[in-house]
């Protein structure tokens, strides 16, 4: 199904009525094939600093002076602006509304020459133009200590609190839901890396918690979502070993635990699981070419219920930055791994996802980008399959160290299989543009 040209033109004429008031709102973070599972905690490695991609080339010019704080650095900022959708609730039958929104945000970061202390605090009030409902109250903290165990070895310690909207293409909800679901999210964890000669060795461990709110329904009632909350604890190790200054072979292993708190309905036991997973692969940094990580491995996901079956198969991880000149980037991603959902009876889904995006400078201070995402999830022993896209582009206008102005457009859709409307929701599609002014210290 393609986008109607009436939906189009409504987005099209309500984006151009929100850019009138608009002063600031960052290009638009979803991300085709978010889930709610935890990011990968294991550094790429693949980083040696002997290329830099387009958005962290220094510039020094723009780059914010900030306050000063005994020995540490107070940057802060506030950005505020506005957009607008043509699918304010991810619906067959769409809504369309403008939205402004305000996010400020405040970074303290130690100028130690050891060791690192760093805490940072964010928050988006975004406010849906006569659709109430929709509106979002967002907000991180995030507190970062690393202790120097000498030249080679080292200790981080990070606690991270959010509370969040849910991404309305993880496999996990149906649309209109997730354009509704919020959740708090409480993660700690601890890595500790030792480096010696052409090894490098990195143990983590980390544990999550998250809370899911009731969703409003068009009734006035609530949804009930405790069923969902859940606690994840998490154990990962790394062996890397340097062929060269450019090229390091890896070998990866983890297991995770998944507790939920309540049944999935009485007399219905839920997704207690364990998962494993092993990966190996390469690293690697051609100087002026290219840098990149791929992994492949097996993973195996089994519950504690009898009622689910044990999921298992080829799980694999990829990230590829190509360096066409020092002005330009393109960057490749690749994904496929096992995760749970309370969607049918399967318990689980592949989530295969692939991404590519250029950045590029054009002028001093001018940067612009393009994206492309593709994500198609399989329930496990069903016929069942949602699958999403998104295609973007953006620019960021590095006005002076004070004032940053940014905008993007992008068009995403989800669909379905024939059968699963019921299970999975109908598919619909969305034109969304946002427009905006960063004021920084």
């Amino acid at each position: 199904m393609t986008v109607s040209a009436k939906s189009v033109n409504r987005g099209w004429r309500l984006l151009l009525c929100a850019a009138v008031p608009a002063c600031a709102i960052a290009p638009a973070r979803a991300q085709v094939g978010e889930s709610l599972l935890l990011p990968p905690v294991i550094p790429p490695g693949f980083n040696r600093g002997r290329n830099q991609s387009v958005t962290e080339l220094p510039r020094h010019a723009f780059d914010p002076v900030g306050i000063r704080v005994g020995s540490f650095n107070l940057l802060p900022s506030i950005q505020s602006g506005g957009g607008a959708t043509s699918n304010t609730y991810y619906t067959a039958e769409p809504t369309a509304s403008a939205f402004i929104s305000t996010t400020p945000s405040a970074t303290l970061i130690s100028r130690w020459s050891r060791h690192e202390l760093a805490v940072s605090g964010t928050a988006t009030f975004r406010e849906y133009i006569g659709e109430s409902r929709r509106n979002e109250s967002t907000w991180q903290s995030d507190v970062r200590g690393r202790v120097d165990l000498g030249r080679f070895s080292s200790v981080t310690i990070e606690e991270i609190s959010s509370q969040a909207n849910e991404s309305q293409f993880t496999g996990e909800v149906t649309p209109i839901v997730a354009a509704l679901s919020r959740y708090r999210r409480d993660f700690l964890s601890v890595r500790g890396v030792n480096q010696v000669g052409r090894t490098r060795t990195t143990i983590s461990a980390d544990y999550a918690l998250f809370r899911y709110q009731p969703i409003p329904l068009l009734t006035g009632e609530t949804r009930d979502q405790s069923y969902r909350d859940r606690n994840i604890a998490r154990v990962t190790g790394q062996f890397e070993y340097a062929l060269s200054p450019s090229l390091a072979v890896f070998v990866q292993g983890s297991f995770a635990n998944q507790a939920f708190r309540t049944e999935l309905s009485p007399g219905v036991p839920n997704l207690d699981s364990n998962g494993y997973r092993a990966l190996s692969g390469i690293n690697f940094d051609l100087p002026g070419k290219v840098r990149g990580s791929l992994g492949i491995g097996y993973t195996h996901q089994s519950f504690l219920a009898t009622l689910y079956k044990a999921v298992s198969g080829v799980s694999f991880e990829g990230q590829l930055e190509i360096f066409p000149t020092r002005l330009t980037t393109v960057t490749l991603g690749a994904r496929r791994s096992i995760e749970i959902t309370n969607l049918g009876v399967s318990g689980a889904y592949w989530n295969n996802r692939v991404n590519a995006r250029v950045d590029r400078e054009i002028w001093r201070g001018i940067l612009i980008n393009a994206t492309g995402e593709y994500t198609r999830q399989s329930y496990v022993r069903t016929t069942q399959t949602g699958s999403g896209y998104r295609f973007g582009t953006g620019a960021r206008y590095l006005s002076s160290r004070k004032v940053v102005v940014d905008g993007s457009v992008s068009y995403s859709k989800r669909a379905t299989s024939a059968g699963s409307v019921v299970t999975l929701g109908n598919e619909y599609d969305e034109v969304r543009g946002e427009v905006g002014l960063t004021f920084r210290i």
